[in-house]
């Protein structure tokens, strides 16, 4: 329960939500503006607030681990999609270019050197066929790249929180385990 840690801090339940509306919305601006500064802002806010709301914290760095699993699935979809629209209306196969554990680097893929590489396995494409495939493919990979930098930031912030939630908590245990024991006298050892 929220009021059940010493570190949790008296805040209601309502306001955690809040806070939690509050930071989701901050990450969203961070992947817009491709910076992490307003989330770590807040973050740095939550710390500085006695006793550091550590509740709020675990429960954002959960909502960004959430978002994370959602946009790595989004990241695989992207190339997968690619690879069966290839398959299925091209009869063509360009994952020896892109396997499945260089995930991170698809965005990466030289698009001249795919194209080469489909006209090898089917020489009588038209240019039609290659500028749709062009097409295709470019979308996908801007749509990978974009991805890869939101993943690449979502788990930097998730890093960041959980650091600063461990920290934390090894600190307010400390401290708490240190008030305990210092108020029973006739406990310590000497």
């Amino acid at each position: 329960m929220l009021h059940d840690s010493p570190a949790s801090g008296a805040f209601s339940l309502a306001e955690l939500n809040y806070l939690r509306l509050q930071a989701m919305d901050l990450f969203e601006r961070c992947l817009a503006e491709g910076r992490a500064h307003p989330l770590e802002l807040f973050v740095e806010e939550q710390i500085a607030h006695e006793p550091p709301r550590l509740e709020l914290l675990r429960e954002v760095a959960e909502d960004l681990h959430q978002r994370l699993l959602t946009l790595r699935e989004h990241h695989f979809d992207v190339r997968d999609r690619a690879l069966r629209t290839l398959r299925e209306d091209y009869k063509l196969d360009l994952s020896p270019l892109i396997p499945l554990n260089a995930l991170d680097s698809y965005h990466l893929l030289d698009l001249d050197i795919a194209l080469t590489f489909l006209r090898q396995q089917h020489d009588d494409l038209s240019k039609q066929d290659e500028s749709t495939l062009r097409k295709l493919l470019n979308s996908s990979l801007d749509s990978a790249a974009q991805l890869h930098r939101d993943v690449t930031m979502t788990a930097s912030l998730y890093d960041y929180i959980i650091d600063w939630v461990m920290g934390l908590n090894a600190t307010v245990t400390r401290r708490y385990w240190s008030e305990t024991r210092s108020s029973t006298p006739g406990d310590t050892v000497h």
